[in-house]
């Protein structure tokens, strides 16, 4: 193995979907979703976790196109019909 002086490689990723899972409930308080993305060749980019909160969950009621839409949302992405 070789040493090398720390250099910074940029990678850009197409991401086509995502997926979400809920990982932790408080009732009537909060809720956080582990979310991943994926690219066009469905390989695994990132996995982050985001919480649903204060009016906004109280805002999801039982519509899950909004905790969809909340999502898409935070992380800059447009859903498509």
């Amino acid at each position: 193995m070789s040493s090398i002086v720390p250099a910074t490689k940029t990678t850009t990723n197409i991401i086509v979907r995502f997926s979400l899972d809920i990982i932790f409930l408080v009732l009537n308080t909060s809720a956080t979703f582990r979310i991943i993305t994926f690219d066009i060749d469905d390989n695994q980019i990132e996995i982050t976790n985001i919480e649903l909160a204060g009016d906004d969950y109280t805002n999801w009621g039982n519509d899950d196109k909004y905790v969809l839409q909340f999502v898409a949302t935070k992380l800059g992405f447009t859903l498509l019909p």
